[in-house]
Parts: structure tokens; sequence; C-alpha cells
């Protein structure tokens, strides 16, 4: 399959993804019945299902796309390929991945509508997905839940608090608090000139330089958005760019072989264009040399 990685790789992943955020969700893609998988390398995958045991596995059975080297390899019969498949099914469904999350309190970011049209859905940091009755008026909005009831896909909760009313309300006292701290020196009647007179009780150095500081403040954030949003945009064209060279890979190797074929099919005593001109430029040289060699032999002098 051209994969550029290894059983071990893969578990050095998950492990280090698992350890750095724990709770992480991690899914994976299952093709059963590639050409040349053989019963040992099947029961090695759902060995591996079984020890990692996975909230998600998309299971899929091999389709030979037409133009891959693959499509050209020696299949593996379809009624093993459906039995393996439905091996793979049972076991992944047998899995309990949130079983002890009840009356755990999560955080979670609500993107979506669920399809019974009465839960919306949202996610925990680590993915986990949680259904929430609650007004549409709180999709793109964080909130804090209580797990309720646990499910094979997904989980159960009941919003306990807002938080983006929270940071509201936060963000609105500090406005307040500001105003308040600053307004001896924004008041340009005011008689205390803080820059000509330090003893002023009323009116600190730090009061006077609080808005530029804020300002400041504004400012770095902005840019830090700015950084990581330029850091976004160049992971995803890096792994754009990623995609696209393999998939060319793909290509020029179908290509190369059907090249290869057609060449092998009847036409190995066909001539192309490049081959009729290494010819001739052969024949060419040969023809020179020889010449040479004549006008030499005419000029040489008869010995004495």
């Amino acid at each position: 399959m051209n994969r550029e990685y290894t059983v071990s790789d893969f578990r050095t992943v998950v492990d280090t993804l698992t350890a750095l955020v724990p709770g992480m969700q991690i899914a994976t893609d299952i093709i059963c019945g590639f050409p040349g998988e053989t019963d040992k390398d099947f029961a090695q995958t759902v060995s591996l299902i079984k020890e990692y045991k996975f909230s998600q596995v998309h299971i899929s059975q091999f389709y030979p796309r037409p133009g891959t080297p693959a499509a050209r390899m020696k299949k593996v019969p379809s009624n093993i390929v459906k039995n393996r498949s439905r091996e793979l099914t049972s076991v992944f469904e047998a899995f309990t991945p949130y079983n002890g999350m009840e009356s755990r309190v999560e955080r979670i970011w609500i993107t979506d509508i669920a399809a019974d049209g009465i839960h919306l859905v949202g996610h925990t940091k680590g993915y986990i997905q949680v259904l929430v009755v609650a007004a549409e008026s709180m999709l793109g909005a964080s909130a804090i839940v209580k797990i309720t009831s646990v499910g094979r896909w997904s989980v159960f909760g009941e919003v306990i608090e807002t938080l983006s009313q929270i940071d509201e309300k936060a963000a609105s006292n500090r406005r307040i608090s500001s105003q308040v701290r600053w307004d001896p020196c924004s008041n340009q009647d005011d008689s205390c000139a803080c820059s000509n007179d330090p003893h002023c009780g009323t009116c600190g150095p730090e009061s006077c330089g609080g808005e530029i500081a804020l300002e400041e403040s504004r400012v770095s954030r902005i840019d830090k958005l700015l950084e990581d949003r330029s850091s976004r945009n160049l992971m995803g064209w890096l792994l754009r760019k990623r995609k696209n060279h393999v998939h060319k890979v793909e290509n020029d190797i179908a290509l190369g072989s059907m090249k290869k074929q057609e060449c092998v099919g009847g036409s190995i005593g066909g001539w192309d264009v490049i081959d009729k001109a290494l010819l001739g430029g052969m024949l060419f040289s040969f023809l020179t040399i020889v010449a040479v060699i004549i006008h030499l032999g005419y000029r040489t002098p008869p010995s004495k």
C-alpha cells in the first residue's frame, strides 16, 4: 500500500498522543482484504485493535481503484474479505469506551444539531461526542456539562454553565474596573497633573500608563492570534503538499507499470523518437571516426 510507516511507528504515535493528552479519542482506518493479506496479517490487525480499543474504527473492504498498482495484484477471495470485515466489526462494536464517565463534569464546544433534531452536538477536548438538550442559540458556545449517561457512540449530558456568557460578564467587569481606575488621568480638567506632580495621591504613574499598557496588550494578543493562524495555514499547506506528493508518486508508479505492460504486450520491437535519435547519433559518430582514419591514412608518407 506504499505506507511509509510500520506498526511500531503507529504504536509510538498513539502512545505519545494518549500520554500527552489523557482522554484523547483516536480513530483509525482499516482496509480488509488488501491484496497479499494473509490470515496471520489479519490476526495481527485484530490484536492491535483489541489492544488499543479505539473508540472509532472505520472499516472497509478492499476495492481495486482503476489505474493503481494494487488493481493489478492478485486479489484475496471476496468471501474471505467479507468474513474478515464482519469479524473485525464485531470486535470493534463490542468495545465500551465511555463506561465510567457518568457524573463527570466536562467542558464542551457545541458545534452542531443532532440528527434527532432535539439534542445539540458538542465535543470535549479529547473529542468525545456529547449530546445535550439546549437552545439552538448555544451553537458556537462553550459550556460546562455534567455527564448523565453513556452510549456506545456518544455520551449524554446536561448544561451547568455557558462559558461564553460568563466570559462576557467578566470582560464587562474588567472594562468597568479599568475605566474607574483610569478616570482621574483621563479627565483633562483635573488639577492633578501626573507628569508634573509625582506626589499626587489619586493618580499614580502606573495609572497614567494604564491605557498604553492595555493597548500594547491588545496589540500583543492580536499579533499572537495572527501568528497562530499563519502557523495553522502553513501546517495545512504542508499537509496538502504531502498528500499531493503521495498521490503523484502513486500515479507515476501506475503509469510506469502500464507503459511497461504495453511494451511487453507487443511493442518490444518498436522504436520511439528518442531511440532513433540515439541510434542516429551513434551511427554518425562511427562514420566520423572511420572518415578521420581514412583521411589520416592517405596523408601518411611512404616509408623509405
